[in-house]
């Protein structure tokens, strides 16, 4: 969806917006805490006291909604933008970051007879859990609400990272990818370039360190072009995490490397929001310097890295992202 949907957090200068947005009654009708008629101090009021679990939806430069991710879950999206797509995705980025965080699941509720965000929350992997009375601000009086769930477990199986490309789709490795990655990830010329990885290793050997899930760090995706498995993508669990990736030497020289690490890293940071991401890179891969250079990461370190694809240490660099860092 072009322009991509950015959460971030609510600016001074959204106060109109957001006025403007909740000036409308059939928007507002189905929310049940903010107050009615709504002004712009109204607005000025809740972007100053806005918590780190409440989020702007951006398109582009323009403000369509705000998302509430950690006490309960809620979303709204403006008049006009309705309909689009835009609070599902909000609500994957925002419930992305909530479970990243820990969370083990999270609560909302959605007012009987507000058909759209009853399908949107299903979307989304929430289970009905009953019903409840509450009271709306907007109506002044009490109204029937369902009550919802989601669990870890339940997003993980709706929305694990999963993309497409041009020429790429990427998801989740599975066990049936494990033969055609261990087939990769063990031929000396790509084994050298990984820092756990032997030639002579074991297919389960091989399995121990890819299976990860898809949808928190450490996540590992697996990369198909016309239904043939060529690389993985990773990022580990540390502080900061670190990127991996692999492509089937075959492939070298076509774009892929590029077309498979971009796609997973914009998705990382749409998703995860982190203050920086590192990678570890030998200097004799030019390929993968390329790659990184063009996301936006800097060469910030240099050091010697042993592997166990090599019989000894080599010159390699440690590269940083950070928002808004100039390669």
């Amino acid at each position: 969806m072009p322009p991509p949907i950015v959460l971030s957090r609510p600016w001074p200068e959204d106060a109109e917006a957001i006025a403007a947005a909740l000036s409308d009654w059939e928007t507002m009708r189905w929310l049940s805490t903010p107050p009615w008629p709504y002004g712009l101090a109204d607005a000025q009021e809740f972007i100053a006291q806005a918590s780190l679990d409440e989020y702007a939806i951006r398109l582009g430069d323009r403000l369509a909604g705000t998302v509430l991710a950690g006490r309960a879950f809620g979303l709204w999206i403006a008049p006009d933008l309705q309909g689009q797509g835009i609070g599902r995705r909000a609500g994957v980025l925002a419930l992305s970051r909530l479970f990243l965080s820990g969370a083990e699941g999270i609560q909302s509720h959605v007012l009987l007879g507000n058909d759209r965000s009853a399908r949107l929350l299903e979307g989304l992997g929430f289970v009905p859990q009953g019903q409840t009375t509450i009271r709306s601000r907007p109506l002044d009086g009490p109204v029937e609400a369902t009550v919802l769930h989601l669990d870890r477990a339940g997003f993980e199986a709706r929305h694990a990272i999963a993309l497409t490309t041009p020429r790429l789709a990427i998801t989740a490795i599975t066990p049936a990818d494990l033969p055609a990655l261990h087939a990769i990830v063990t031929q000396p010329q790509v084994a050298r370039m990984m820092l756990r990885v032997r030639p002579d290793m074991r297919l389960d050997e091989v399995a121990a360190l890819l299976e990860n899930g898809g949808l928190l760090p450490p996540l590992r995706l697996a990369v198909r072009h016309e239904g043939r498995v060529i690389g993985a993508v990773g990022l580990g669990a540390g502080s900061p995490p670190r990127l991996h990736y692999f492509l089937d030497p075959q492939l070298a020289g076509q774009g892929f490397g590029q077309e498979m690490v971009a796609a997973v890293f914009h998705e990382l940071v749409a998703r995860f929001a982190p203050p920086e991401i590192v990678a570890d890179v030998f200097l004799d891969n030019p390929a993968s310097r390329k790659i990184l250079k063009n996301l936006g990461f800097r060469r910030a370190e240099d050091v010697a890295l042993y592997t166990l694809g090599r019989e000894a240490q080599a010159e390699a660099a440690l590269y940083r992202w950070r928002p808004g860092l100039l390669p």
